[in-house]
């Protein structure tokens, strides 16, 4: 979002978390004195940090409040948003289900909660969601002639995309990036793909490219643990945050991402969400932005720019085959890798402000 709203002429001031700012210094390196970044610390209320976004925007006179992300105190920000009278303001929906329907049991936490994500529907008139099949659902949803843009959760840039060694021929690396979370990717079927690759004799490695989320993410954890006492082709990280310079590389480095989601899923408050209808894996921007060729479920819906890199599975088992056919015919892969750099073009900073130009002037 910051690259394609950096056209040489905005100036852009960035609202974030210390952790979050953290990982934007990897990414830009010494570009990021080009912006203006307000932080969060450690010690700071979300309460103080929203009054210094409210106050921030306010003494910058700023054309655009983009929310990228609110994942918390929803009245406040409507309340903040309620007060800000210049800026033209526009929210991406990550969960949308979640903001339309009230689910039991009670709690005056969920309640205030959910009153507050009405607010911010119904004083918010332009929306972003991050996938194209979100569009048209966001829009029966709203019910009114409010504005959807579609901007992805990453861009696209050549030169972040790097040949592989070794060949396919050799050893087949797949990446499954993404912090360890049950809500959203079903890592029981990494470890069965692990299994059965290791009975039908397909030399592979993966990598689990992500941090660790709650009770679940920990078992994961430990189970990766207990396997690598006795094998030597998986690697992890345990840890709450990986660095954006060891994701980097291990999307990189790979020749596939696998995208085991879970369809059917609860991620906030309750609701049932639908990946790749109400909301989307941020693995495919991970296929954006590294232009890899992916391994998904049959049942994901991906944008239709992703669906001639990708493979997709019934059941895990229908993974092997593939695998098999990949290994004794490399240049297959070289063909499927290419298709992938020919979808991730469509996701060029050039390509996505050209389908937004109502929102990239």
């Amino acid at each position: 979002m910051i690259k394609l709203f950096d056209n040489g002429k905005n100036k852009i001031t960035i609202f974030c978390y210390e952790h979050t700012f953290r990982q934007f210094r990897f990414l830009f390196q010494n570009d990021a004195d080009r912006y203006e970044w307000v932080i969060k610390n450690e010690t700071e209320s979300k309460y103080r940090f929203i009054y210094r976004i409210y106050a921030g925007v306010k003494k910058r006179q700023a054309d655009i409040l983009y929310l990228n992300t609110i994942s918390n105190n929803f009245i406040f920000y409507a309340f903040m948003i309620h007060m800000l009278k210049r800026p033209r303001i526009i929210m991406t929906l990550h969960d949308i289900n979640s903001y339309f329907k009230f689910h039991t049991p009670f709690t005056v936490r969920k309640w205030i909660r959910y009153i507050g994500k009405r607010m911010l529907i119904k004083r918010i008139q332009e929306f972003n969601v991050v996938a194209m099949n979100m569009v048209d659902y966001l829009k029966n949803k709203l019910q009114t002639e409010k504005v959807v843009h579609c901007v992805p959760g990453a861009v696209y840039e050549q030169q972040d995309s790097t040949y592989l060694t070794p060949s396919v021929k050799e050893i087949i690396k797949i990446t499954i990036p993404g912090t360890i979370d049950g809500r959203r990717r079903n890592y029981e079927s990494v470890f069965e793909l692990l299994e059965n690759c290791r009975l039908a004799d397909i030399k592979v490695s993966v990598t689990l490219a992500g941090g660790v989320y709650g009770e679940y993410g920990r078992s994961i954890i430990q189970r990766s643990r207990d396997y690598s006492k006795s094998y030597d082709n998986l690697t992890y990280w345990d840890r709450y945050i990986l660095d954006q310079p060891e994701f980097d590389i291990a999307l990189n480095d790979c020749h596939f991402i696998f995208i085991p989601s879970v369809i059917h899923t609860i991620v906030s408050d309750d609701s049932p969400e639908i990946y790749g209808t109400s909301i989307s894996s941020g693995n495919l921007f991970d296929i954006i932005k590294h232009a890899k060729p992916f391994i998904a479920p049959a049942t994901l819906n991906v944008d239709p720019f992703l669906q001639d890199s990708g493979f997709r599975y019934q059941h895990v088992n229908d993974i092997l085959p593939f695998l098999k056919h990949t290994q004794q015919h490399p240049d297959d892969y070289s063909k499927r890798l290419e298709k992938a750099k020919r979808a991730s073009a469509n996701y060029s900073i050039s390509e996505v402000r050209q389908r937004n130009k109502n929102l990239f002037v």
